[in-house]
């Protein structure tokens, strides 16, 4: 649970590069977290060139997690795919079903996309790959900040993102150039309720 207690968002990064091994780590917890259906609805767009990372932070605000960490990870859901007639859900199903008729798994989805809003359940899909990616910056000693407060339009200009796809999350990844400060949460009692 060491990963859970110690991660902290940082807010200002130190000007210290990312080792390529530790961001190699970071992304494959990502790769490997859990999703619906097994779709892997996502994409990390990695973004450690200086002039690319300006622009991306000017789409973020300019919030100092953005403007100041040596590498931004755009998180991006892929919508269009999920079509449940598209050759990528019957790929991904199809291996889902682990050498089982995928015909069930196919029918659920099916009747799941058909009544859900997609979009925004692939942009859930990917904050839980983040989540995964936050705690394995942890174990690697990296500091993160997930931003989600950024101007869509001018993130989809600044990386050139196509259409059917669309950005979940950038995640700040770095050292901290702050020591930690107190974790500030909920009481237990406060959040958990048995019913």
């Amino acid at each position: 649970m060491n990963e859970i207690t110690d991660r902290r968002a940082c807010r200002r990064f130190s000007n210290a590069s990312v080792e390529g091994e530790k961001l190699r780590c970071v992304l494959e917890a990502g790769r490997l977290a859990p999703s619906g259906f097994g779709l892997e609805p996502w994409r990390f767009l990695v973004v450690d060139k200086t002039q690319l990372r300006t622009e991306l932070a000017d789409a973020c605000f300019n919030q100092s997690p953005a403007a100041t960490a040596p590498v931004l990870i755009v998180i991006v859901a892929r919508v269009a795919v999920l079509h449940p007639d598209s050759d990528y859900v019957l790929q991904q199903l199809t291996a889902e079903a682990g050498g089982a008729d995928p015909a069930p798994v196919m029918e659920g989805y099916r009747a799941f996309y058909e009544s859900a809003d997609i979009a925004p359940w692939a942009v859930g899909q990917c904050q839980i790959a983040a989540s995964f990616m936050m705690l394995e910056a942890v174990h690697q000693q990296l500091a993160t900040c997930p931003i989600g407060g950024f101007d869509e339009a001018l993130l989809r200009k600044v990386i050139s993102l196509p259409d059917g796809e669309t950005p979940a999350l950038v995640l700040a990844l770095g050292t901290c150039a702050d020591k930690p400060g107190p974790r500030r949460r909920r009481a237990t009692e406060d959040v958990i309720a048995y019913l």
